[in-house]
């Protein structure tokens, strides 16, 4: 009875495994789809979101100001 008992624990671990995994990569996937296009779009929510050259004003990434030298 313990050998059919882990033979199908066995079995059942297989099968969701891979599903699992799918899932898991399906999350990071739209994850990181989402943070792209909040950068293409310029949306920030501080200044480390912006590229170089660049800060976080009211949830967009303007340009800095030149600077008079």
């Amino acid at each position: 009875m313990r050998r059919i008992r882990n033979t199908l624990l066995a079995l059942f671990i297989g099968c969701c495994t891979p599903a699992l995994v799918w899932v898991g990569a399906g999350s990071a996937l739209y994850q990181s789809r989402r943070k792209l296009r909040e950068v293409w779009a310029g949306v920030c929510r501080f200044d480390a979101d912006c590229p170089m050259g660049f800060f976080c004003v009211n949830g967009r990434c303007v340009p800095e100001p030149e600077k008079a030298v």
